[in-house]
């Protein structure tokens, strides 16, 4: 069976679990998610080759 390369199709997403909601006023992992938006802000978004 020979594979194909995914021709940039996304993947779509149906359904959000409810179940996740008790975590978004918990404030998990700030300290990484501070770091992560620090680094988007100054060096950018990486650049693919396609």
């Amino acid at each position: 069976m020979k594979q194909t390369k995914n021709s940039g199709k996304k993947p779509v997403i149906n359904k959000v679990d409810k179940s996740l909601d008790k975590y978004l006023e918990k404030g998990l992992f700030k300290d990484k998610i501070e770091k992560a938006n620090h680094i988007l802000k100054t060096v950018g978004i990486p650049k693919f080759e396609e």
